[in-house]
This record gives structure tokens, sequence and C-alpha cells, in this order.
């Protein structure tokens, strides 16, 4: 029994003896694989990019575990970061199975129960073992690999709780007991090189930050253009964060904000909207709310136009959007994106929003710059539009004009001038943009529906529309079908009468900021003053052509009732007379003499009314008799086929030809003269051209000045060329037919004189 004892005691002895020899080959392979590793991550603390040094520290997790437990390692092995916001970053993993259960940078609330929740709060290791309860984010997402067991150990920077280095297991094996001390003992000394690690990068990005902002305040003080300096901070703001987009946002009103500079750093940029508005928990409506740099760190909850667009268009991770001020107001916003699955840094909100509070000054210069130009732009827009009002230009081009230069000063994909008939007809005058082929110039189209138009027309005021969704009718079909969603409606007064509405309308999302309004205004006022002077030229041409053709008239009326009343009577008179001195003898030679000088008068008299051989004879015959009757040699061009025109037309080309005949024989002094009349579709044109003194004077009360009012009277036009000593060069065009507005001339009756 005794000799037993002794050998299973001796047996013991030397059994427990070569475990103490394992024991402690064990724990000096640990100390050896510690010191190397300590090693290895003080010299990636010196000088490679810090997440090098989170990948080897997991990789060293991982080997320390397969140590201790003498086997291959099965596990898996992560460091994770505590951020200030109560979220834990996870920046590391390790392990042989490829669904570790969040991919680096990803971000997670520490709720409900887990090992990294107990470190966060408690700062001392945690073990879970036998399954792991699904009581928050974390375990809920180790529940997908079937995580049986996980140890969290806390790693000190500085002495500050900085996150936690973890060991999670699949098997039903039980971790050995020592592994949180390992673990513990191990981050312990790797936090001075994540401290220095830190120290280094840190001194570095603010080194980077700090010549990012000098190069653009550079780029600012040599007064770049607004646009260059945005695209300067965007690229700038995009590499600092290691982004891979960047835009800069503005703020139209409360309802939108536009993109006005976009960065990529491959260069490409998505087709997406420029103006989105301001709704729901998008980046640009907690900005404007919060007035903060705000993170969304997952678009699958945002709501509206925004959220779905980003999601289908732009593959983007996180999102930081930090405001920038300019005087004191909200001006817009700096946005950076990181590529889908992977997350910004911690301070990406730091460095953002520094970065737009210190160039927001900046900004507002450049944004100072840039609404002088946009002033000046304004008012060059009016000032072409107001030098063709000025220049009698037509109406018609007046209005085109204005709907061109105001899509390209409003950057609108529309502009539209329509006019009110009789009843809901609209007529469209003037165009630019998209809706060209649905609604063209010229087209009539009937309202229906509460569209702008309608409207305009029954308050006689602005309007906005903001979509046409639900608004029946053809006119709102036809603008949904074109993708409007904003409208400007701004009525057009003519005279204190409504005339028609100048329409401004865009398919970008968000409302059209306010400020476009006045430069519309400004530009129906033009489009007003040119109307009522086209009124106003129309019925003074109208009532000088009334008055010429009353006075031609009444002048057909004196040549006839002197033909047919006093001209017959001395003729009857002079025939009695000559008729007694031949039968009876008398001596009335005389009186019979002087009737027939009387009745010369008389003749002379009403060919000075109105030319008989016109009326007899037509303008070519009239027209040669003045050319035989001139005392200067007249060479004359008529055309052989003269088709024939107008009376009024005629009886003008007569009396500028004789008028300009009248002139050459008593102040030109010349040698010859030359008489040209040529038709073609646009009208007549008489060319009158001597070779004598020149120097003739319209203004100067000579005939010339009742030439041009003959035949401007008809809507033609007089040029006379009188250099002294070269001769005088008169062309007068008529047009054969004229157009009349029809709200001046409609009905009136020219040869009664009435309407």
């Amino acid at each position: 029994m005794s000799r037993f004892s002794w050998r299973a005691l001796l047996t013991g002895l030397v059994s427990l003896t070569s475990s103490g020899r394992r024991a402690r080959a064990t724990e000096q392979l640990i100390i050896e694989t510690e010191r190397k590793a300590l090693l290895r991550l003080g010299a990636l603390a010196g000088s490679a990019p810090i997440q090098e040094l989170f990948d080897a520290m997991a990789e060293e997790l991982g080997r320390i575990v397969d140590i201790e437990t003498g086997e291959a390692f099965q596990d898996m092995a992560g460091v994770s970061r505590f951020d200030p916001d109560g979220l834990m970053t996870f920046v590391a993993g390790w392990g042989p199975r490829p669904d570790w259960p969040s991919p680096v940078g990803s971000r997670w609330p520490l709720d409900g129960d887990s090992a990294n929740a107990r470190v966060f709060r408690t700062g001392r290791p945690a073990r879970l073992e036998g399954g792991i309860p699904v009581t928050g984010s974390i375990s809920r997402r180790l529940g997908t690999i079937n995580a049986i067991s996980s140890i969290a150990v806390p790693i000190f920077v500085d002495e500050v709780l900085w996150g936690s280095a973890t060991v999670v297991s699949d098997r039903a094996k039980r971790l050995p007991a020592n592994t949180e001390s390992r673990l513990s003992e191990f981050a312990a000394l790797a936090a001075t090189s994540i401290s220095s690690a830190q120290r280094r990068e840190q001194v570095q990005r603010l080194a980077d930050e700090h010549a990012a902002l000098r190069r653009v305040a550079t780029l600012i003080a040599t007064g770049a253009e607004p646009e260059q300096v945005w695209e300067t901070v965007l690229s700038e703001v995009g590499e600092l964060c290691h982004a891979n987009r960047a835009q800069m946002m503005r703020y139209d009103s409360a309802e939108s904000i536009s993109i006005v500079a976009l960065w990529a750093a491959d260069g490409t940029h998505e087709e997406m909207p420029v103006r989105w508005p301001v709704a729901g928990n998008s980046l640009g409506a907690r900005v404007a709310s919060e007035r903060r740099a705000v993170r969304l760190d997952d678009w699958s909850g945002v709501e509206g136009v925004v959220g779905a667009a980003v999601r289908e268009h732009l593959p983007v991770g996180t999102s930081v959007m930090a405001p920038v001020f300019a005087q004191g107001e909200l001006w817009g916003g700096i946005v950076v994106h990181s590529p889908k699955g992977e997350v910004l840094a911690e301070d990406t909100e730091r460095q953002a929003g520094g970065f737009a509070e210190l160039v927001s000054t900046a900004l507002a210069n450049a944004t100072g710059r840039a609404e002088v130009r946009r002033l000046v732009d304004e008012q060059a827009t009016i000032r072409r539009v107001a030098t063709l009002v000025a220049r009698q230009a037509s109406w018609q081009d007046v209005c085109q004009t204005v709907t061109e230069d105001l899509a390209r000063l409003l950057a609108v994909e529309d502009v539209r001038l329509f006019r009110y008939g009789d009843g809901d007809g609209t007529t469209v005058v003037a165009s630019t943009g998209l809706l060209d082929n649905l609604f063209p110039v010229g087209s009539t189209t009937v309202l229906s529906g509460d569209v702008a138009v309608a409207r305009v027309r029954r308050a006689g005021r602005t309007v906005r529309l903001d979509g046409y969704d639900g608004i029946a009718g053809e006119p709102a079909r036809l603008a949904r079908k074109a993708g409007l969603l904003s409208t400007i409606a701004c009525p057009v007064f003519v005279r204190g009468r409504l005339w028609g509405v100048l329409t401004v309308a865009s398919p970008q999302p968000g409302r059209l900021p306010e400020r476009v309004v006045q430069p519309i205004l400004d530009c129906i006022d033009l489009i007003a003053t040119a109307i009522r002077n086209t009124e106003a030229e129309e019925r003074l041409r109208a009532s000088r052509e009334r008055i010429v053709t009353a006075t031609d008239e009444a002048r057909r009326r004196f040549e006839r009732d002197l033909h047919d009343g006093a001209q017959q009577r001395l003729v009857a008179l002079a025939l009695e007379l000559r008729t007694r001195e031949r039968l009876e003898g008398a001596d009335v030679t005389a009186t019979a003499d002087e009737v027939d000088s009387i009745l010369t008068d008389l003749r002379d008299l009403s060919r000075g009314l109105h030319p008989a051989v016109l009326s007899e004879g037509g303008l070519a015959t009239a027209v040669r008799a003045l050319v035989r009757r001139c005392p200067t040699p007249v060479r004359l061009v008529f055309p052989d086929d003269w088709p024939g025109v107008n009376d009024l037309v005629e009886i003008a080309c007569y009396y500028v030809v004789a008028e300009a005949l009248t002139n050459v024989a008593k102040h030109a002094q010349a040698r010859a003269v030359l008489v040209e009349l040529t038709l073609d579709n646009d009208g007549v044109r008489i060319t009158v051209a001597d070779d004598g003194v020149g120097g003739a004077d319209t203004a100067n009360g000579s005939g010339l000045l009742g030439i041009a009012d003959r035949v401007e009277a008809l809507g033609g036009s007089l040029s006379v060329v009188s250099p002294s000593g070269v001769g005088t060069t008169l062309i007068a065009d008529l047009p054969i037919a004229r157009r009349y507005a029809p709200s001046v001339l409609d009905g009136y009756d020219f040869t009664a004189g009435r309407v």
C-alpha cells in the first residue's frame, strides 16, 4: 500500500514538474512574443500611418491568445476606439475568418450588454461566456456569427479611457482564465505606441490643416474668383479629411439649398440636380436647425428626395456638413463624403468645422464680390434691354431678348412671356427653355386648372407655384411632363391693364430664390415701356396716315369740284364768247383771252392739288412727265413691269420725286440727276441723286421735311446724304402694306376717315 502511494506521489511530482516546465516555457514564449510585438509597435508608432499600428495591434493580440491556448488561433481579435459622442469605432480586426462582425471604420452605439459596453462603463476588463445575450447593437451583431464568448480589456492612453482590445470566440471551449490579464498587460504596453502615434499624426494633421488654410488664404488674398476659391476649398478639405467627395452648398432661402461647387477625388461627378429642398432630416435641414457641424453615418434613414437621390446616385458612407457663416448669417455649408463602406475620422467635424469657420470671412468677401458681379450682370441685362427700347426696337424683339437674358442671368431652365387674349386664351409671344417644344412662340393655349398663368390672370399679382401635382388641365399635364417643380409668374401691366404674364420655371428641387424676382420686375417694366411705345407709335402713324389720306381725298374732291364746277363753267363761257365773236362780230377777244387765262390758272391749280396725269396714266406716266418738265437733265430708271401698288403709296412716290426734282432745280446747281424706282417684297425704294453743290439740311424747313413727313406717315423712312460740294442723294423707302397693332387700328376705315 505504502509502496503504491509513494509511486503515485512520485508520478504526480514528475507530472507537476513537467507542467511547470511547460508553463514556464509558455510564459517565456509569451514574454518574447510581447517583446517582439512591442518593438514592432514602437517602430510603427514612429513613422507608419496609425492604421498600420492598429492592424498590427489586432494581429499581435491574436498571436498572444494563440500562444495562451496552445493551439492554432480560431478566434477573432480587434481594437476599438471610444468616441466623445458615446459611440465606438471599430479601428482594426484580425483573424482567420473573413466575416468579422463589422467593417473597419464602422461605428456602434454602446447600448445593451456586451464586453465592450461593460469596459466603456466600468473601465475594467469584461468577459461574456456561454452565449452572448442579445441586448444591444454589438451583441446583436455578434449573434450573426454565432459568437459564444468574448473578452474585452480597456486601453488607457495618457490615463484616459481610449478604447478596448477584444477577443471573440465561437467555440464552446472557454478561453484561458488569465486571458484578461495577458490582454490587459499587452494593452497597457501598447497604449504608449498609440499615444506616440496619435501625437505624431495629430501634429502632421495640424500641419496639413494649417498648410491647406494658408494656401486658401493666399489664393483669396490675390483676389481670385469665387468659383476658384470654392474649388480650392473643397479639394483641400476633401484631401485633408480623406474624403472622396465634397460639395459647397449655399442656402437660397429657408426652403432650398444649392450646390455651387463640387469636388471628387477621382475627378468624376454624377449627374444630379443643383438645387435641393431643405426638409426632413437631411444634412442641409439639420445644419439650418442646429447651426453646427453634423454627421450622418447612414443614409438609409434620410427622408425625401435628398435621401432617395443620394442612395440611388452617390455611393457614400459617412457624410459631414459644417456650416459656413457670412456676416453672422448662415450662408451655406461644406459637405464631405467618405466612400461607401468607409467612415470619416472622428475629428472630421472639427476639421471641416474649423476650416469652414476660418474661411467664412474669406468666403464672405468672395461672396460679396460675386454679389457685386451678379448686380453688374443684372444691370448689364437691364441696360441691354433698355437700349433696345430706346432704339425703338419692336416689342417682340424686346420680349425675346428679355427671355433669353433672364434665362442666362438667373440660371433657370425656362423663361416664357404670355399675352392674355379674350376669354381664357393666352398666346406665347417670347420664350427660351425646355418648354419650347410644348409651348412654342405663337401657340395659343386655353387656361385651365390652377396653373401659375391662370392664377396671375385672376389675382393680378406675382404668384409662386412649387409643383404641378394635383392640378388638373392640359397645361399642368405638360408642365409635369417637362418636370417643372418651381415657378414664379409676374404680371405685365400696360397703361393700367393686365396685358400678360412672364414666367420663370425650373425642374430643380427646391424653391427659386427670392432674389430672382427683382430682375424679373425690372425687365417687365421695360417690356411694358416697349409695348406702350409701340402702341403710341402705331397710333401716331395711324393718325398721320389718316391726315395724309384725308388731305389727298380733300385734294381729289377739290380738284373734282373745280373740274366739274368752275372749270367747266369757264370753258362754257369761253366757248360762248368765241361763238358770239364769230356769229355776231362782237369784239370779245380781250374778254375771251381773259377767260382762257383764268381757265389755265385753274387747271394749274388743279394739277397742284392732285396730279391728274397720275390718275389718268399711272405712276410711270406721271413720273416721266415730272422728268420732262425738270430743267436739269434727268436719267430715269423705272421698272418695265411695274405691277402697280397701293394708291397712297403711288401718290407718295409721285410727290417724293416731284419735291426732290423741285429742290434740285432750285438749289442744287446740278448738271445731271438720277431718279430710280425699284420694287421688291419689302416695298418701294425711290432714289434721287444729283451732282450739285450738296449741303441740303432736312431740319431747316426745306421741302425735304415735307417729304419726310409724308414717307414716315406711311411707315416708311427717308435718308439724305448731302456733303458740301459732292451732291445730294435722297433715298425713300415705302412699305407696300403696313401691319398695325390690332389694339390700335382694327376696324379703321381709311377712306372714310373714321372707325
